[in-house]
């Protein structure tokens, strides 16, 4: 059921995507009357992939505060392939893909403890000034974040 194709071109001269993961488990206020997840409550998932990645690798929201930059999310995806049940572990992983663009180009596994993937999908996030202003210039921080990937700096 879990398909290798990827959500974002592949680009064989760029560095390999950076991996940050977090395990959680669901919680009682997360399900529905059959004690699945409910649907609506994905995105919070692939948020609490974003943050894991964001403190692994220095994009954390205190680093977009301080400066002066934001990353709205301008599109979602979510692939539903398996569901999660009341109190079940799983992990979240979230993959930021290399661009050149003034974006951030995310993708999503969650998985089941069992390593079965229950949801996978995909976030596009501009960057922004303060005052939602689209950037078509990558600001120096985020070049700087960049380098460092390209550098190898991170290794998945």
């Amino acid at each position: 059921m879990r398909s290798k194709k990827s959500y974002f071109p592949v680009d064989t001269t760029a560095p390999s995507t950076l991996v940050a993961s977090i395990e959680r488990r669901v919680r009682f206020e997360e399900v529905d009357t059959l004690r699945m997840v409910w649907h609506g409550r994905y995105p919070s998932y692939l948020e609490d992939g974003r943050i894991a990645f964001g403190d692994k690798y220095g994009l954390s929201y205190q680093a977009f505060i301080q400066h002066q930059t934001a990353a709205p999310v301008v599109q979602m995806h979510l692939d539903y392939l398996l569901p999660l049940r009341f109190d079940e572990l799983f992990t979240i992983e979230a993959a930021l893909h290399w661009t050149d663009s003034a974006r951030l180009n995310f993708s999503y596994r969650l998985i089941n403890d069992e390593g079965q993937t229950t949801a996978k999908g995909y976030t596009v996030q501009l960057l922004t000034d303060t005052r939602g202003e689209m950037l078509l210039i990558v600001p120096e921080w985020i070049k700087e974040f960049r380098d460092r990937w390209q550098a190898g700096e991170w290794h998945r």
